[in-house]
């Protein structure tokens, strides 16, 4: 009796961690990991970023032009996922560097939270501060992605709390975590992480998303010789902008904003910490960091913000201003106020992208 009510609880408290943590990984969190954990060698070039890279970089037309236009062996890997925080994108780096090895090219997205994420995740964390619920779902991700080389307790994203704060907010961290190792050690005989297990569409979009909305992977077509082509793209963006109206959503959203990076801000102070790890490691196995700011509808980079960032990032890391980049108005041609829309805009920005890949990797060919 006493054996069968112990067992009953046991599966009454995986149940639990199974509601309130959100469940096992999704496919595209679970196949981004694997491919963080592959057994092959690393990629010539490794994409991490959030959704919005998702849309503007699609892994396999870079890969393909990269091997048209230089050489057949080089590769691309791309990790994206939607919300994803600073906090998991150094974790998977972190796991990437550790199992695959160095990347010749490391290209970021700084993926800071700002009160769009607050706001938007508010229903989900019903009533929890937005602190405790992106460090509860963050755990999720890694504890039941298995990132196990991501330490159990993570920092607050806000500015310094009084210690006796600080400590609780770890010490729910412990517990979170534990119970979530818990259960994924549960589940491991039935699930699978092996990147062959991993479909295009895995990568491409997770079963909640909008039946209209996905990641590009292997969507994109880049023909012909690049400039021409992306002077084409531009031709097409300005002749379909003359024609196109604003959606119902955009006329409601003020423009010309100064995007909240607040890189020197002191709620920043745990972000940043993140953000500067990725750089740092992936300057410590001798990869090149190309730094991809990509601001949501309506907003434009602060020059003193992009100022500061630029001394704080070390020597030889690059920004990219990939939405400068595009060189024309495109304000008609985004999907949502954070993602741009696959066709055209997605494919110009994949082409500005592998533009700016075959010249490094070229000076970095003649470097060597």
């Amino acid at each position: 009796m006493i054996a069968l009510l112990a067992l009953v609880a046991v599966i009454g408290a995986l149940m639990w961690i199974d509601r309130a943590r959100g469940g096992p990984a999704t496919n595209l969190s679970r196949c981004n990991l694997a491919l963080a954990r592959a057994d092959k060698p690393p990629a010539n070039v490794l994409l991490i970023g959030s959704s919005r890279s998702g849309v503007a970089f699609d892994p396999v037309a870079i890969q393909g032009r990269l091997q048209t236009d230089l050489r057949s062996d080089l590769t691309v890997d791309r990790i994206a996922m939607g919300n994803i925080t600073l906090r998991v994108s150094d974790a998977l780096l972190e796991t990437y560097l550790q199992r695959r090895g160095a990347p010749d090219v490391v290209v970021l997205e700084p993926t800071f939270i700002t009160p769009r994420t607050v706001a938007r995740l508010a229903p989900a964390a019903n009533g929890t501060p937005s602190e405790h619920y992106l460090l509860t779902r963050d755990l999720n991700l890694m504890s039941f992605g298995q990132l196990l080389t991501q330490p159990s307790v993570a920092m607050p994203y806000t500015e310094p709390e009084a210690l006796s704060a600080l400590w609780q907010f770890r010490l729910r961290g412990a517990v979170s975590r534990a119970g979530a190792l818990a259960y994924q050690f549960a589940k491991a005989p039935f699930d699978s992480w092996s990147i062959e297990d991993c479909e295009r569409a895995d990568f491409a979009r997770e079963a909640s998303w909008p039946a209209d909305f996905s990641f590009a992977y292997d969507d994109y077509r880049i023909e012909g010789p690049l400039p021409d082509f992306i002077f084409g793209l531009r031709a097409e963006l300005e002749e379909g902008a003359a024609t196109r109206d604003l959606q119902d959503w955009q006329t409601s959203q003020p423009v010309g904003r100064s995007y909240p990076y607040d890189f020197q801000a002191g709620y920043r102070q745990g972000e940043m910490r993140y953000f500067l790890d990725m750089v740092e490691r992936a300057l410590a196995v001798g990869a090149h960091v190309l730094v991809v700011p990509m601001p949501l509808y309506g907003y434009r980079i602060d020059p003193a913000a992009l100022e500061y960032l630029v001394k704080l990032l070390p020597d030889g890391v690059e920004v990219l201003e990939i939405y400068d980049q595009i060189g024309t108005d495109f304000s008609t041609y985004w999907y949502d106020d954070a993602h741009i829309e696959k066709f055209p805009t997605g494919v110009l920005t994949t082409a500005l992208l592998s533009a700016r890949l075959e010249t490094l990797i070229e000076v970095m060919a003649q470097r060597d």
